[in-house]
């Protein structure tokens, strides 16, 4: 008999009979007859078990993989329409062979890009893969990343999962790769032309989450609160993203955003424009700003110039997507707010549905009709977001969000 099945009759008939105080006995025998059970698994399967990740994801409907920009904007794709479906992973044993899979990022400068080479590297090993992992050094550096696709390319890899520098700058390469028959993911930020899949949570949600989450702070009619606006490096797409929907967000709204900066995210560059902000707007008492709303590198850099200058009460930070550092400041009360886009599991499933198209397989959720093609299924699968503040932090379950601690990026998997 089934061990669970087992344990739960012997709870009801115990119950049912007044014998409450076996019942303590009864969870104890199961308990260890379940931890006995569990160390008999060999290692293989135990770590199999521990790398499981069904998740809970919406499907883009129709799938934006077209390449086609007015696809992000289309009423059926608003957020509370989407299907609400559970993707289920391909299992190590239903994968056929090893693949050659390329992974390309803008950068590893910050822990969001560690988190998605984490979700890229466990996945690739879970699953028996060859990854190539590559990092072009920053978002002016869209140069670099096409001569490292193209020389990934050149080495036999037989898939590209990439997120791209720029929406523009990167179609014309996938174009090619993706007419000698190799499949291309795009993962994090979208591109201006057709691909195979996506994995990724539009920025224009994340802006836009952001930025109402303030304007439903401040009704209409109440006092006007002024922020300041940080969207990240100029040019790159899910940054222009990110300011599209923040603007979406507050239009109409009490909330004014007096500048928007733009810059890179490395720390330094964040730091100094932040800086230049707080000496424009404030002065002693004197403080014209209500919110800082930007990167995560951005808030982290404003939490220690906020900090000095005793100004914690008077403006409040809030970022677009999660990082460790943000995860930490919430918790100490220093950041109102971050929403989490989950790019661990959005790296997963790139990896799965690399695999998947390599391999002829399924889709795991079936796909959706394409944006202005109906007779082609894709699929374009958007994890949900998750809104995080101070009072909610400690709930919120990190392994989809943020890499393990211990954890060493490491470029390949063999």
């Amino acid at each position: 008999m089934n061990l669970v099945l087992f344990c739960m009759k012997c709870r009801i008939y115990l119950k049912r009979n007044n014998y409450r105080r076996s019942i303590t006995w009864v969870d104890g025998i199961c308990f260890l007859l379940f931890s006995l059970s569990f160390l008999a698994l060999p290692s293989s399967t135990l770590a199999e078990v521990n790398n499981w990740w069904p998740a809970k994801i919406n499907v883009i409907n129709p799938a934006c993989t077209s390449g086609e920009t007015a696809c992000w904007s289309d009423h059926r794709n608003e957020s509370e329409k989407l299907d609400l479906v559970d993707y289920i992973p391909l299992s190590p044993d239903k994968v056929e062979q090893k693949h050659h899979i390329c992974v390309s990022f803008p950068h590893m400068k910050d822990s969001y890009f560690a988190g998605v080479a984490y979700g890229v590297i466990t996945e690739g090993e879970r699953l028996g893969q060859k990854i190539t992992l590559v990092e072009a050094g920053g978002y002016t550096n869209l140069e670099k990343q096409l001569n490292q696709v193209e020389d990934c390319i050149a080495n036999g890899a037989e898939a590209l999962v990439i997120a791209p520098i720029s929406s523009d700058g990167n179609a014309k390469q996938i174009d090619v790769i993706r007419a000698a028959g190799i499949p291309v993911i795009v993962i994090i930020t979208d591109v201006n032309t057709a691909v195979d899949a996506y994995s990724l949570q539009s920025f224009y949600n994340m802006g836009y989450i952001s930025c109402k989450w303030v304007a439903d702070r401040h009704p209409v009619g109440g006092d006007k609160v002024k922020a300041v606006w940080f969207p990240g490096p100029p040019g790159a797409g899910w940054a222009v993203s990110g300011n599209k929907g923040c603007r979406a967000a507050v239009e109409g709204t009490s909330v004014e955003i007096l500048e928007t900066r733009w810059g890179d995210t490395g720390k330094a560059v964040q730091l100094e424009l932040v800086e230049n902000i707080l000496q424009t707007f404030t002065s002693g008492e004197n403080v014209e700003l209500d919110y800082i709303i930007g990167t995560a590198t951005t808030i982290e850099a404003a939490v220690g110039s906020v900090r000095e200058r005793q100004l914690e009460k008077q403006i409040k930070l809030v970022a677009y997507y999660y990082t460790p550092g943000m995860h930490i400041f919430l918790k100490r009360g220093s950041v109102a707010m971050a929403p989490s886009d989950q790019m661990i599991t959005q790296a997963r499933i790139a990896i799965d549905q690399a695999v998947r198209l390599l391999e002829g397989k399924k889709m795991a959720t079936g796909g959706r009709p394409e944006f202005n093609n109906n007779s082609h299924l894709a699929e374009h699968a958007q994890p949900e977001r998750i809104i995080v503040t101070p009072e909610t932090v400690s709930d919120f379950d990190t392994s989809t969000t943020l890499a393990p601690k211990s954890w060493i990026p490491v470029f390949s998997v063999d």
